[in-house]
């Protein structure tokens, strides 16, 4: 029982995602749902409480660690670089401002290589397709909201605007 809270700790420490309650009762072979949510809630408030520089926010998915937003941008530069190449990136990102948006639509914007890129972000649960006629109509999930720490992406689109989004995706074929 001793170990318990700290194994919680490491495991979302470590995951970099979202790890359901199951996923910790599994990680710290504990049968009681409640006391790992009762020890999570502690953990995410002693955080809170010694103003730590990490947080542990519930999402649709379970519980995340991250660095606290205002942080973020200070310590940007020690992150490892994303295992997403940048068309792939490029693609998510278009498809994040223009949702819902016809995969047809993307081909045409970045190129046939594009049905490459947004079957590697299905794939990983990124974005999901809704097939429609001939083509799918294509949107970000939670996962994708989770893993840019992204609460509102209306509110996010509106802050960051479409200009420099614009720039960043840049069109083309790459």
């Amino acid at each position: 029982m001793d170990e318990v809270k700290p194994l919680i700790e490491a495991a979302l420490f470590a995951s970099g995602k979202p790890l359901s309650v199951e996923d910790l009762a599994r990680t710290c072979r504990s049968g009681s749902m409640g006391l790992i949510r009762r020890f999570v809630e502690e953990l995410s408030g002693e955080y809170e409480k010694r103003d730590s520089g990490l947080v542990i926010k519930k999402t649709d998915d379970g519980y995340l660690m991250h660095v606290k937003p205002d942080l973020e941008n200070r310590i940007i530069h020690l992150v490892p670089e994303t295992d997403m190449p940048a068309p792939i990136l490029k693609t998510l990102a278009l498809i994040a401002y223009d949702q819902p948006v016809k995969q047809s639509d993307i081909v045409k914007q970045r190129g046939n290589k594009s049905y490459a890129y947004i079957k590697f972000l299905r794939q990983r649960n990124l974005v999901e397709g809704k097939k429609e006629g001939r083509t799918r109509i294509l949107t970000v999930t939670s996962k994708f909201k989770d893993y840019f720490h992204i609460e509102d992406l209306n509110k996010f689109i509106e802050k960051k605007g479409g200009e420099g989004l614009n720039k960043f995706i840049g069109g083309g074929n790459d």
